[in-house]
């Protein structure tokens, strides 16, 4: 053991697990070539030392940080704080901390993180690219791996990680026609441009036509952003005068934004007009009555793409893998489920 009020070494970790320096080296970098016995062995004498490696020195001998660059739209939202907890577990496994921006879905503030990123010399980013984002990543692809969350952006040869957004809309559009014989149903989107967006709004469409149903204008909204946008976009829908019988919101903070407006209308769901949105997040079953939604594998998806990323870094290969996670649909009672059946207690659809 080392002396009393002395920092443990590397040395003093080989001595005490009986392997060389070299070996302790390896564990520490998460190195493969250790028998799964002997990394326990040193794992166990570095915490019982309390080993700290040095992280510049390791750092400037391995010539990497050991940090990745993370660019999310705002932690605030339930969706992104989740896909984050997934990448910091993920980077934790594999001895790597993360730097975390929020972009705000504006491109300036994008470009300045991803330029702050490369002068930290970040060893790769996942990124949720904001509208516009492709001109000026194309350069960077060739200094640093990187990896899209959430969305894509057509054209550039980037893994990435993201759900059936078509076919998740297209299910719930479904759900709605066909169990609940709804025809006039309204939607709210969220920013145009956004693969996402685009993608939820051709799977709403596709339902539509499929069952002969055309959409009502004067009820769809494109291209909101806010919680404020979701209020305002659904007190127009009210105020149209083309009342529909559901509003679909296609993400969570619409979604938010479009209960307040019925609430402060005195519009009850969903006996006077049901809501349903893409995303589950922790207040859709605080809200009164559950919310309908189609649910996300947002850790899941954080995680992904973290491996993703660690595959170029370890291998130095760019892969231009397309992850697309499966969506799961979850009906509660703002759908109009209830009111058909008083036994309802919810459930799921995969």
């Amino acid at each position: 053991m080392c002396k009393m009020g002395k920092q443990p070494t590397i040395k003093d970790v080989a001595k005490e697990a009986g392997v060389s320096i070299k070996t302790v080296s390896r564990v520490i970098n998460n190195q493969r070539d250790v028998k799964p016995e002997t990394r326990e062995k040193v794992l166990k004498i570095i915490k019982e030392l309390g080993y700290q490696p040095n992280a510049i020195a390791r750092g400037l001998r391995m010539k990497k940080t050991y940090s990745i660059g993370v660019i999310i739209g705002d932690i605030t939202n339930n969706f992104y704080s989740d896909i984050v907890r997934g990448i910091e577990d993920f980077a934790l496994s594999k001895n790597y901390s993360i730097l975390l921006a929020n972009s705000d879905e504006m491109l300036s503030k994008e470009k300045m993180y991803v330029k702050v990123f490369l002068e930290k010399q970040v060893d790769g980013m996942i990124i949720v690219p904001s509208v516009g984002a492709k001109d000026y990543l194309k350069p960077i692809l060739k200094k640093m791996p990187l990896v899209f969350v959430d969305r894509e952006i057509e054209g550039l040869n980037v893994p990435s990680v993201t759900v059936d957004n078509e076919e998740g809309a297209y299910e719930l559009t479904k759900h709605l026609i066909v169990d609940h014989g709804y025809t006039k149903i309204a939607y709210i989107s969220h920013t145009i441009g956004v693969t996402t967006s685009e993608k939820r709004y051709a799977g709403f469409k596709k339902a539509l036509y499929e069952f002969g149903i055309t959409p009502i204008e004067e009820i769809i909204k494109l291209n909101n952003k806010t919680i404020e946008d979701g209020f305002n976009a659904t007190q127009e829908i009210i105020m149209s005068g083309y009342r529909p019988q559901v509003i679909f919101t296609s993400n969570n903070l619409l979604a938010v934004g479009a209960m307040k407006a019925l609430k402060y209308y005195s519009i009850e769901v969903p006996r006077d007009i049901a809501l349903v949105t893409f995303d589950d997040f922790k207040l859709a079953e605080g809200f009164r009555p559950h919310l309908t939604v189609v649910s996300q594998p947002s850790y899941e998806m954080g995680k992904v793409a973290t491996n993703l990323l660690f595959k170029q870094i370890e291998e130095n290969v760019i892969q231009n893998e397309k992850v697309v996670l499966p969506t799961k649909l979850i009906f509660r009672e703002s759908c109009g489920c209830s009111l058909f059946n008083k036994n309802f207690r919810g459930g799921e659809k995969a």
